[in-house]
């Protein structure tokens, strides 16, 4: 492996997280490879300090000469089978599954940016301070001074704005090739020049300086290269001083400030980014993805890594089987040196083998005894558990047991009610459809009448034609009379007619008089309603007066009265760890009284709760409630004391900040209950409301506020996501206040409450009243409606007295025409005829206006059953499946109780068997000991890790030595010596070797391990960041959409929605957007990798060729808002557009406006 040289320092992401707010922390720091001859900067995870990285020397001249240019593939290939490396490292991708989760997480830290690490600035070093090009590309010479923050490079086409891009990818010791702009070095050399220089001077200043005392405040580095081939670097310091020559030390500079001028995404190319921008892929994307975030370099390096330790696994395999030859060879020289030089020795120690062999045997059997004690112990404490989980499980299933009760006959309720429901829909789709079928009769029946109305119209005016003609030949006759009295006649008939119409028009009224007097009567019944609900709070709120009073004397009164009992049991029961402490609400006392009402209600059975020590102690107490039948006393376990809570801005009132304990535990355990130290106090609704819309403070969950109209009550409010939701706090004033509390301040604020109410039930009264009067008035106007019909009805029979009279002069004059009196008799029966059906068809009309008002309530009645139905069906699914819950949680917790039976019996017969076990091997023991003391009477000492049988090998082994000794002896003692201490030696050696390979490849697997695991939470954060990114970057214009990372499919996907009005559509395919909107969602995607990156430079080339003016715009100012918030960041942008125009700039953007070399001056271009 090779050597560390000198630790790199790390670049920390543009953020950090706090590690209590989440479960993992991620930090972005540079990283090189230590296994392939390249130079690029890779991203790394590290928890710490980056680790030591070596130095790589290179050639003076560059190798880049034949590198090709990078050719896009047309077809997005299909991903091989994942290999074993690729198993190991992705893990099935698991975790890539909580999308959701990581992105509320990285929208958070998004969030919380500005707060963390402030305002933009410069940063002290790893800044291109300028860059000077001599004989480059289309350049005489180019000198440009760059800002240290955001830097705009205008120009017009043929410029050499590009030049700027490339040559500090160059300079810097990138490839010719990664530019894109030429395959070699001596392609760049200005056409006509023989050598070409450039010169790239980095700001080397503050605590992460590179060797601030050899180069000083800047670093320059130059590189120059000839037409020839060769070419050569100079790395000098601030005063001009070349400190080396060689490419290694640029690598070291770019790798310490993680310049990653190779990275196609940090420094994006004209063509590079014309093509990201515009064409590239799905597959190209995620390519461009991995490239920019370094994901694909910290691959290279543990594939890289795998393939080391593979190899090292099978020169270990070789080392180990030469390392065995070895040792047999070292065991068998040691054994003939000895069995040479310590014959007697080996007879002794034979001796000590045999004594040994004999206590052995008792050591393994008393070691068998040991077990089996151990194993009494284990099957004691198993049933000693079984016992206590029986106890908790059966407190458990009656809980259950009395919430499926509750929640059945909740269920049977809201059944019944259901059952109610559906009966009115039925009885009002009835009289709907009745009224219906009414209607359509009714139309039938209004054509009918208005076509006979018509047929008879008609037949009138022909008999008054024939009257008329007939008149007028009388008249002539008899002088006029008979004229005259038909014209009286016929006025009397109007007079009755417009008599008739005013009576219509009158009984039309009543109708309207009628409806106004059942509305009255409906208004009656609110008030009523309400009164009765108003007299309930005021009654509930003089309890709440006796009950203040009472609590004076003893505040358990507000507490189940077997709590008394309870606190008594608890005091004389001595097996607690430690006494509880409880009921709760009496160790709380609330220095604001306003909120009594809604804080008692809020914390609920939490004041009636208990906190114990620990699970036995929680036990005990539960049998004891048990035993006392006390339920809605929750017990709680509580040790460790809260601190360093995060707590709102102290201008806030806040639950915990209102209440005073007499016990920590208590308010820890209301802290984690109920989150009383982040839930706001604020009394005025349209305040609360406004805190929690405009900007929810920092460390506050929900906020409770008084109700501006009912006294005592509240409300909850919360804002999620931006979306406030309210929810009432109805409070009970006849419960007894269960927290301590200023008895006077609370007595005077329930007077407070009672005056009030007693006052809102006066209004209510009168308003009773009110409507009360008006029901009599309306009455009034319809018996005053009633006597004008008499009238009009009098009227009508005087009229038609004075008819009956003019035609019985009328008659007087009979027989002389009797066609006359014909003609007029049919008139008249034609005339009845008309007024008849002409009546009818006004009846028609009126009785068809009031059957439409009719319906409509019909309709709108059944729609609200209809409505109210389906609401109380959804209450009876939501009341059905909390039953069903209910019971298939009783059924979990039935059978782990009879498990846990199970085992406890199962534990009971262990112990019997361990004990009788336990019985049989003592008396092995006894057996043991006294053969070994025939053998040895004094007990041997036992090596420890020996055993019987090592023992017998040992024994055999000398025995077999001694026998074996006087054949051996072929050589001489101090031949047999050299021999043992040369095999010895190679042993050794061998042995250490191979444990040193050993614990390097142990270290590097261990290594890789941690590493692959810290590149998945790596890419699992930047990931989730520049998915968060995006859609933020594109809300900025009001799109929607989504960044679709494929990592199993190797597949970046951008989805994009510009229509602000299709709120619910998926999005769009970029290849659907317009030229505009497709480059403005590019650029978003490119500042979303931006952020993920951890270089603190950024380049791009062309950003806005292909963008319209709008788009151009917004994309520019959207590239300085992200400059601005990638704090102490270098962005130098390319652009052939104007910026004034459509850019909000400041003191931190520089633009520098290049001009064509064509267009240069002489003196410009000499110097």
């Amino acid at each position: 492996m090779p050597s560390a040289s000198h630790s790199k320092r790390s670049r920390r992401a543009a953020f950090h997280e706090d590690a209590s707010a989440d479960e993992y922390s991620v930090t972005e720091t540079a990283a090189s490879s230590n296994f392939r001859n390249e130079t690029r900067k890779k991203a790394r995870l590290a928890s710490g300090d980056a680790n030591p990285k070596s130095r790589r020397s290179a050639d003076a001249h560059d190798d880049d000469d034949d590198d090709e240019p990078m050719v896009e593939a047309e077809d997005e290939p299909t991903p091989p089978p994942a290999t074993q490396y690729e198993l190991i490292r992705d893990q099935d991708f698991r975790h890539l599954e909580h999308t959701e989760q990581d992105d509320q997480r990285a929208t958070q830290r998004l969030k919380e940016r500005p707060t963390i690490i402030g305002d933009n600035h410069a940063a002290d070093n790893a800044i291109i301070e300028s860059i000077t090009c001599i004989n480059f590309m289309c350049h005489v010479k180019l000198h440009v001074e760059l800002g240290p923050l955001l830097n705009f490079i205008v120009g017009e086409n043929g410029s050499g704005k590009s030049a700027v891009l490339t040559a500090i990818t160059l300079c810097l010791g990138g490839k010719a090739s990664a530019t894109n702009r030429g395959g070699s070095l001596k392609s760049f050399v200005k056409e006509g020049t023989d050598h070409a220089s450039l010169v790239v001077r980095l700001k080397n200043q503050g605590e992460d300086a590179y060797k601030p005392d050899l180069y000083g405040d800047s670093i320059i580095c130059e590189r120059w290269f000839t037409k020839a081939g060769s070419s050569g670097f100079k790395v000098k310091s601030s005063a001009g001083r070349i400190i080396s020559t060689k490419k290694a030390e640029v690598d070291d500079i770019v790798e310490w400030y993680c310049l990653q001028v190779d990275n196609p995404l940090n420094v994006l190319s004209q063509d590079n980014a014309r093509q990201f921008l515009n064409a590239a892929t799905p597959a190209m994307k995620y390519s461009y993805f991995v490239k920019g975030t370094q994901l694909e370099q910290l691959d290279d390096d543990y594939k890289t890594l795998t393939q080391y330790l593979e190899d090292q696994e099978s020169k270990l395999t070789e080392l180990e089987e030469n390392l065995a030859y070895l040792k047999d060879k070292f065991e068998k020289a040691v054994k003939l040196r000895d069995a040479a030089s310590k014959s007697n020795e080996m007879r002794h120690r034979g001796r000590v083998y045999k004594d040994q062999l004999a206590w052995a045997q008792v050591q393994e059997q008393e070691e068998i005894l040991k077990s089996k004690e151990h194993a009494i112990v284990a099957a004691q404490e198993e049933i000693t558990r079984t016992e206590l989980e029986i106890a908790e499980k059966a407190h458990l299933l009656e809980s259950i047991d009395n919430r499926i009760q509750q929640a059945e006959e909740a269920l049977e309720t809201i059944i019944q009610d259901d059952g109610q429901a559906d009966d009115v829909v039925r009885e009002a789709k009835e009289r709907f459809e009745a009224a219906k079928q009414a209607i359509v009769a009714l139309h039938t029946e209004e054509r009918e009448i208005h076509s006979s109305f018509d047929n008879w119209s008609k037949t009138v005016k022909k008999y008054e034609h024939s009257i008329h003609v007939e008149e007028q030949r009388l008249e002539n006759m008899n002088g006029g009379i008979v004229t005259d009295k038909q014209k009286e006649l016929d006025k009397a008939r109007q007079h009755e007619a417009q008599i008739g119409e005013v009576i219509a028009e009158h009984r039309s009224g009543l109708k309207a008089l009628e409806n106004e007097e059942q509305e009255a009567l409906n208004r009656i019944k609110e008030p009523t309603s309400i009164l009765a609900q108003k007299r309930s709070e005021v009654q509930a709120a003089e309890s709440s007066l006796r009950a203040l009073n009472q609590t004076r004397k003893d505040p358990l009164d507000a507490f189940d009265h077997r709590v008394r009992q309870l606190l008594k049991l608890i005091e004389e029961d001595h097996g607690f760890a430690q006494k509880p402490i409880g009921p709760l609400g009496t160790y709380v006392q609330l220095t604001k009284t306003q909120w009594m009402p809604i804080l008692d209600k809020y914390l609920g059975g939490s004041l009636n709760g208990f906190v114990v020590e620990n699970k036995p102690d929680q036990v005990r107490l539960m049998n004891h409630m048990d035993r006392l039948r006390i339920q809605g006393c929750p017990v709680f376990i509580g040790k460790a004391s809260l601190n360093n809570l995060r707590e709102p801005d102290p201008k806030f009132d806040t639950v915990l900040r209102v209440l005073k304990f007499d016990d920590n535990r208590v308010r820890d355990q209301l802290i984690i209950s109920h989150q009383i130290e982040q839930t706001l106090l604020i009394e005025n609704r349209v305040e609360a409301e406004n805190v929690m819309f405009d900007g929810l403070p920092a460390n506050s969950g929900a906020c409770l506020t008084l109700h501006e109209k009912k006294k005592g009550h509240g409300m909850r409010i919360t804002n999620i996501r931006g979306n406030l939701s309210t929810s009432p706090i109805t409070t009970n004033f006849g419960n007894k206040p269960r927290m301590k509390t200023d008895q006077d301040s609370q007595v005077h604020y329930y007077k407070d409450l009672l005056t009030q109410l007693q006052a809102e039930y006066r209004e209510l009264e009168g308003s009773r009243r009110t409507a009360e009067q008006a029901v009599q008035r309306v009455k009034q106007a319809i018996a005053q409606h009633r006597r004008r019909s008499e009238q009009l009805n009098k009227e009508l029979t005087n009229a038609r007295v004075v008819i009956r009279n003019i035609e019985e002069e009328l008659d007087q004059f009979e027989g002389t025409d009797d066609r006359l009196q014909g003609l007029k008799n049919d008139l008249k029966e034609a005339q009845e005829k008309k007024d008849h059906y002409g009546n009818q068809y006004g009846e028609v009309v009126i009785k068809k206006r009031e059957m439409n008002s009719d319906i409509e309530k019909l309709k709108e009645e059944l729609n609200d059953a209809k409505m109210k139905s389906r609401d109380q069906k959804a209450h009876v699914v939501k009341a059905k499946d909390k039953v069903n819950r209910l019971k298939e949680t009783r059924h979990l917790t039935l059978s782990d109780k009879n498990m846990a039976h199970e085992n406890h019996e199962v534990a009971k017969v262990a112990k019997t068997e361990a004990e009788a076990s336990r019985d049989r091997q003592t008396e092995y023991v006894e057996e043991y000991i006294q053969h070994a003391s025939k053998v040895a009477p004094t007990r041997v000492h036992i090596p420890e890790g020996e055993t019987y049988q090592s023992i017998e090998r040992k024994y055999e082994s000398i025995r077999e030595q001694i026998n074996k000794l006087r054949q051996q002896m072929g050589a001489s003692e101090e031949q047999i010596n050299t021999r043992a201490t040369q095999a010895t030696q190679e042993y050794r050696d061998a042995k250490d070797g191979v444990k040193n390979i050993r614990m390097t490849s142990d270290s590097l697997k261990k290594a890789l391990m941690d590493r692959l695991a810290k590149y998945r939470e790596f890419q699992r954060h930047v990931s989730a960041q520049a998915r968060c990114n995006f859609g933020y970057l594109l809300s900025e214009r009001g799109f929607r959409g989504q960044l679709l990372l494929d990592h199993r499919a190797r597949k970046l996907e951008v989805i994009v929605e510009p229509d602000k009005t299709r709120e619910n559509g998926r999005g769009r395919n970029t290849k659907t957007l317009s030229g505009g909107e497709k480059s403005f969602s590019s650029i978003c995607l490119l500042l979303a990798i931006w952020d993920a990156m951890g270089s603190p430079l950024r380049c791009l080339d062309e950003f806005d060729v292909f963008m319209d003016n709008v788009n151009r715009a917004i994309s520019t100012n959207m590239l300085i808002g992200a400059a601005r918030r990638s704090v102490g960041k270098q962005f130098i942008l390319i652009t052939p557009n104007a910026i004034e125009g459509r850019a909000k700039l400041d003191k931190d953007v520089k633009i520098i406006r290049l001009t064509d070399p064509r267009q240069q001056r002489i003196p410009e271009m000499v110097q």
